[in-house]
């Protein structure tokens, strides 16, 4: 049997109509980041600038069942050290979240990565 021209095109952009229904778009995965930041300040005043920011950032702020973390939204910020400063603050969780709540305590606090 031959094929004519127009059969075998027909027959070879079948596939194409057929697969272009059925795929499912992706979700894209957000990626988690973690940052470290060495804040040279009390430790209450820090907490207080960590509630203060993630609200100012429409983070939806949270304080969580220990005193020195605050989830917000995606992400959370844990603080560390002495009482007396200087403390460490841990960001975890969605990395635009993160980047864009270190990048205010590096931008408005005495701050380093680490």
């Amino acid at each position: 049997m031959r094929l004519t021209a127009i059969t075998a095109i027909a027959l070879t952009s079948l596939h194409i109509l057929f697969t272009g229904g059925c795929s499912k778009p992706t979700a894209s995965t957000q990626s988690d980041a973690t940052v470290s930041l060495s804040v040279d300040m009390p430790r209450d005043q820090t907490l207080q600038f960590l509630k203060q920011s993630a609200t100012t950032l429409k983070l939806s702020a949270s304080t969580s069942a220990t005193s020195d973390t605050v989830s917000a939204g995606p992400s959370k910020g844990v603080v560390s050290g002495p009482d007396t400063g200087p403390v460490t603050v841990v960001f975890t969780g969605d990395s635009s979240a993160v980047a864009k709540w270190s990048n205010m305590f590096m931008d408005k606090l005495p701050a380093k990565k680490l």
